[in-house]
């Protein structure tokens, strides 16, 4: 059996107030294709199945398609959730998506271990591998602090529990294997997994990071959460298969796959995905931007979006006035326009006014604590605290 691994789709995702709804179609039509293509047996999608935890009716909508679409295909879906879905939204329809050969796991089955082992079987019916299904695993659902534990304390806590969980499922899976191959899923940052900018840590004030160390020997580890498609420890086995498409223009030259594993020969291949819309990150002076706009192709189906950083002190206002009319008529919308934060003079007051999108909420932050004149050991205390804030405002809807 072919089993495909993939992730971080994001579904309903408002790209700088512009809709992915577009290319997330082309994306699960070109999924579909591939099973029949490449006889996949089963997908696994490894977390963050929707961007929010209140996603838009469209995106549940394109979920539900993609479950009729693989299940008409004779092809099993596993679901497990990510740090941005809801538990509740997936729930909802888990029940009734059992029945099309869909399986969603949102939650530790630390009770019922083996309701959490996925059995696929082949086209002849016999058991081909056994899947933990084993999603983001939220700290409230993993331990209890206790007050006046330290950090230090509290990480070393939630990582004996995970890892505790994860050789539960592996020790359930093995009673059932015989010879087939166990495979394991994962929605965390592991050890030397490169993030990007879309990516934020998923253990804030616990535990950043998870050492391979602490999990047992799947022949098959499917992760999800950093975007850029890897290896995790040196094992080829063990994969990220990244985000299916730019979630943010530092991903944008970097390659999109999906995994593909074969249960017989035990070996993984990645197969591309195509770029369905360009990113692109344009940086220069004035007139060298609109040179280099000007000669941008735009015969591509979907509109290109261009993130502009100007590195001259200059108005934005004209320039952006400028850029529509270029642009008018093209294939190509702009999404973002700022200077450089050189040019925008940030923190030396020199230059014209910095605006918000010329800068990140931390940023805010540690300009307001450099004037306020608040000393080191407070300040890094309260950029913590912030950036817990932060993080979890992300998390709301």
């Amino acid at each position: 059996m072919k089993i495909l691994h993939t992730s971080d789709w994001h579904l309903g995702q408002s790209f700088m107030g512009k809709s992915r709804l577009e290319e997330h179609r082309l994306f699960i039509n070109w999924l579909a294709t591939t099973v029949t293509e490449q006889q996949i047996g089963a997908v696994i999608l490894a977390g963050d199945v929707f961007d929010t935890s209140t996603p838009p009716s469209y995106a549940r909508e394109l979920y539900h398609d993609c479950v009729l679409q693989l299940n008409k295909l004779n092809c099993q879906l596993i679901v497990v959730a990510g740090n941005h879905d809801s538990v509740s939204v997936l729930n909802e329809s888990k029940n009734l998506l059992a029945t099309l050969n869909t399986y969603v796991v949102t939650q530790p089955a630390w009770d019922e271990a083996e309701q959490a082992v996925v059995r696929l079987v082949d086209e002849q019916g016999q058991l081909a591998a056994l899947v933990c299904a084993i999603p983001f695993l939220r700290a409230r659902d993993m331990v209890r602090y206790e007050v006046g534990q330290s950090g230090s304390d509290k990480q070393l806590q939630l990582a004996e529990q995970i890892q505790r969980y994860y050789q539960q499922q592996y020790d359930c899976a093995q009673s059932m294997a015989g010879d087939v191959p166990i495979i394991g899923t994962g929605h965390l940052t592991m050890v030397g997994g490169e993030k990007t900018e879309s990516v934020r840590d998923i253990y804030v004030g616990s535990l950043e990071s998870l050492p391979p160390s602490l999990l047992p020997p799947f022949d098959y580890l499917a992760l999800g959460h950093i975007h850029k498609p890897m290896p995790v420890g040196g094992n080829s086995l063990w994969r990220y298969s990244g985000s299916p498409m730019a979630m943010s223009f530092d991903e944008a030259n970097s390659p999109k796959t999906v995994c593909v594993y074969d249960t017989e020969a035990r070996q993984v291949e990645r197969i591309a995905i195509p770029a369905f819309r360009q990113l692109m990150a344009l940086t220069g002076s004035r007139n060298e931007l609109l040179k280099q706009i000007e000669a941008l192709d735009d015969e591509q189906n979907l509109a290109i979006w261009l993130d502009i950083t100007v590195s001259e002190d200059i108005n934005l206002g004209p320039f952006q006035e400028k850029l529509a009319e270029l642009c008018e008529g093209r294939n190509i919308e702009v999404v973002k326009v700022q200077r450089t934060r050189k040019a925008a003079g940030l923190f030396d007051g020199g230059g014209e006014t910095s605006t918000l999108e010329d800068i990140t909420p931390e940023e805010v932050f540690d300009r307001l604590l450099m004037e306020k004149e608040i000393e080191a050991s407070r300040a890094s205390t309260l950029k913590q605290l912030f950036n817990s804030i932060v993080n979890d405002q992300e998390d709301q809807p």
